[in-house]
């Protein structure tokens, strides 16, 4: 895989994040919710990547969320295409924050994806999604961000062949060396 695109590699790990959906986390239930890596993997790209590329990766993990959800088909691709994006934005403006923060802004950022999931099932009149217990939904899934963030920011970062910035101390260190 180490001469695939960045195309090839975030569908390999769309494909990963579906299967560990569908097959594991669906039976993991910690208080009572199922925790979705696709939200958690549109935060990350949206960090790691910037608004454009957060929005595009996504819509990438809005459409598989698509595929596998009962809810209208292009709700999740506009909700996450919008979670990216915003994390995208969010983050451009606090580039040179240290892991925890990150982390931690990753944890809100994925508890919001929850509150515009559930703004969109509203609009829609989708009682299914309005009487789910979001608030709890929402904790949750911050929560699981706050822990998994690190590594799913090395996994976009992968997918995305985005290599790490290089900051301008190392630069100079290396130019004086």
């Amino acid at each position: 895989m180490a001469g695939a695109g960045p195309l090839a590699r975030s569908a390999l790990v769309l494909v990963a994040a579906v299967m560990a959906h569908v097959g594991l986390l669906a039976h993991i239930t910690p208080a009572g919710v199922i925790v979705d890596p696709l939200v958690l993997l549109a935060v990350a790209g949206g960090m790691v990547g910037g608004r454009s590329t957060g929005a595009s990766f996504g819509a990438g993990c809005g459409l598989a969320s698509d595929l596998i959800l009962h809810t209208p088909f292009g709700m999740s691709l506009l909700v996450l295409t919008l979670v990216g994006y915003l994390s995208g934005t969010v983050t451009e403006q606090i580039p040179s924050a240290r892991w925890f923060a990150r982390a931690s802004l990753a944890s809100v950022l994925a508890a919001g994806g929850i509150g515009l999931f559930a703004s969109a099932g509203w609009l829609m009149d989708l009682v299914y999604v309005t009487e789910a217990p979001l608030v709890r939904i929402a904790v949750v899934t911050g929560v699981a961000s706050l822990l998994t963030n690190w590594l799913l920011e090395r996994v976009v970062r992968w997918a995305l062949i985005i290599r790490p910035r290089i900051t301008a101390e190392r630069e100079t260190r290396s130019h004086s060396g």
